[in-house]
This record gives structure tokens, C-alpha cells and sequence, in this order.
């Protein structure tokens, strides 16, 4: 059996303004407004914006695309986010721009800039809402490549300039592949080469939530065998706490395919197997201080696209042990069914 004493909540989460692999769910204003009470009901505080604008192959998106909403309260999803955030008191860390084909062009310069710019703008519209905690730095990549570290310096040098006293959140990945695309760092490699680069960051990235992004639930004749995530938290600890810097943890609640499975062709992240949920969730407890995940509205909400969501959602409020009644469930959780009807 499970013990409720061996989670962390997750009181984090991030939203995503553009279409995502992790399934589209079409939702309206209702079903934004229920899924926000549904999760300040769970104990989220914390809504992290992924990003406001992404760029790829010259085809550009935004999170203020006028189409994002066909209600009149709102003009754009990130408009609404703020909204929600302030009517729910929750804090909210605003993603700001990702780039891919200055990224690709190795013109970090300009892809820090981007970002700059963007939270600039964007403090101008927002900085006198109650929710806007913080900064997001968008940045997914891999330290070999990208300039990754420059990026991240750069944007994180910016935000203090434009407002040193919010703070600035990063998630990169434990596991991540080297720079031939097959092998993967060791934990020793990742403490030495993350080391580095964090040591950079002292005093100008003040949370960090790394993406667990293992799938792991090995059990041999009822005896659960050691998680591999806890050697990935405590190095990831030692470089974090001399720079001063809170180890947070992004625990996903999708699964993430098997490599050579998507090979060739097109996946989607599905909701997570609720053992892994719950395998990530205990490792995460045993060394973070926040528990955040990827991402409640398409992989644990009861009006998301997959059925499996609202089920993994059931199975995290018995691990936690969150009391039923004190649940906000969405009174229709059918996002066919019109409003009076």
C-alpha cells in the first residue's frame, strides 16, 4: 500500500497558449475557470506559462493570437491566465520567446534579446497584476549545443536589469543525450558539466525544476528496487546549493514514448501510468522543496482529451491523501455538452 507520507504535493504546474503533443482539448472559458478552482482546490499555487511566443522554421506562434479566445472576458490565453491567476490567488511565471531558427543559426545573441524584449513588453501590460511572480526562462536544450548557457545567462542577466526583484525559474532534464544524439551523461558527467554552468547562474537564477523524464517502476517479487532519479536529484544538489539556488522538481505527468518507437514517425505524450507517477513523486519528496508538474490540464484534468487523465488525477489524490470533499470537481466534465443544456 501507499503512504500519503511519502509525497510532496505538486503545487505547480505549466500551461501551454499553443497546440501541444500532449493532446488538444479545445476548452472554452468555463472549462479553463473550472480546471483553475479544480486545481487551487488541489493546493496549486504556482502556474508557469511556457512560453508566449515560439518560432520554427519561419512559421511563427503566439500566445496572443486573438483567436485563442471566443469569449469576450479575454483576448488572448495569456491574458486569461493572468486572469485566472488573480481571481484564484495563484502566483504565475511568465515564458517568455523561443526561437528555433535563431537557435539552429547559432545567434543566441539575438534569441536573448528576443526574450529581453518580450518581458519588457510584457511588464509594461502586466506588472501591476498581483500574480506576475516571475520570469520563465524558455530555453529547452542541451549544454553542448545552442549556446545553451549563454542563453540561459543572457535572459536571466536581463530579467534582473528589467526587475531584479522578481525571481527567474529554469527546468532543464536530467538524462540528457550527449552530443552524438545517442549516448546519454552519467550522473558524475551531469554534476561536472551542469556544475559549471550553474556556477554562472549564482545570484541570477533563483529556482530550478528539472524534468525527471524517467519512466522507471522496477519491482522484483514485491520488493520495490532503488529509484535511479534520487542520484540524479542529489548531484544536481550539490551544484545547486553552493550557488545558492532551490532544487524544485518538474515531475511529468506524461509518459514519454520509447525511443526507437518514434523513429520515423509522429507521437503523442500520453498521460503517465499512475505507479510512475507515483515512483517520480517519492524521489522528488525525498530532495526538492516544490513539486511541479507537465502538466495538469492535459494529463491529470478530468476535461482533458484522454479519459486516462481524470483516472490519474483519482489515483494522485489517494496517494496524497487529499480529502474528496474538499475537491472542486467540475459540476459537467462533458466539454460537449453546451452551457443551459
Amino acid at each position: 500500500m501507499l503512504d500519503s507520507r511519502q509525497f510532496k504535493p505538486i503545487t505547480g504546474t505549466f500551461v501551454t497558449p499553443f497546440i501541444n503533443d500532449t493532446g488538444i482539448n479545445n476548452w472554452g472559458r468555463r472549462e479553463w475557470e473550472a480546471d483553475f478552482r479544480l486545481m487551487k482546490s488541489l493546493g496549486i499555487d504556482t502556474i508557469i506559462v511556457l512560453r508566449c511566443e515560439y518560432e520554427q522554421g519561419g512559421r511563427h506562434f503566439s500566445g496572443f493570437d486573438p483567436r485563442g479566445t471566443t469569449w469576450p472576458e479575454d483576448p488572448d490565453l495569456v491574458s486569461m491566465y493572468f486572469r485566472l491567476c488573480d481571481e484564484n490567488n495563484m502566483d504565475l511565471y511568465l515564458g517568455g520567446v523561443t526561437s528555433c531558427s535563431k537557435l539552429y543559426r547559432g545567434d543566441w545573441q539575438g534569441d536573448t534579446l528576443d526574450n529581453e524584449k518580450l518581458y519588457e513588453r510584457m511588464l509594461e501590460k502586466f506588472g501591476n497584476r498581483k500574480c506576475f511572480r516571475g520570469f520563465y526562462v524558455t530555453c529547452e536544450a542541451l549544454p553542448w549545443h545552442y549556446n545553451y548557457a549563454d542563453i540561459v545567462e543572457g535572459i536571466c542577466d536581463a530579467c534582473r536589469r528589467l526587475d531584479p526583484k522578481r525571481p527567474t525559474l529554469l527546468s532543464p532534464t536530467f538524462n540528457g543525450l550527449k552530443g552524438d544524439m545517442s549516448s546519454h551523461y552519467s550522473p558524475d558527467e551531469f554534476r561536472e558539466i551542469f556544475g559549471r554552468m550553474f556556477d554562472r547562474l549564482a545570484g541570477k537564477l533563483d529556482f530550478c525544476a528539472w524534468q525527471d523524464k524517467f519512466n522507471d517502476v522496477e519491482c522484483d517479487e514485491g520488493r520495490i528496487l532503488p529509484n535511479v532519479l534520487d542520484e540524479w536529484y542529489e548531484a544536481a544538489g550539490t551544484f545547486l546549493a553552493r550557488n545558492k539556488i532551490a532544487l524544485w522538481a518538474n515531475v511529468e505527468s506524461f509518459y514519454r514514448p520509447f525511443q526507437p518507437s518514434t523513429i520515423g514517425g509522429e507521437f503523442h505524450y500520453r498521460q503517465n501510468d499512475y505507479r510512475v507517477l507515483a515512483a517520480k513523486m517519492q524521489a522528488a519528496s525525498r530532495h526538492a522543496e516544490k513539486l511541479i508538474t507537465f502538466e495538469f490540464s492535459t494529463c491529470m484534468s478530468p476535461n482533458a482529451e484522454w479519459g486516462s487523465a481524470g483516472r490519474l488525477l483519482q489515483r494522485y489524490i489517494e496517494m496524497v491523501g487529499i480529502a474528496p470533499e474538499t475537491v472542486a470537481w467540475p459540476e459537467d466534465t462533458s466539454i460537449c455538452r453546451p452551457a443551459g443544456n
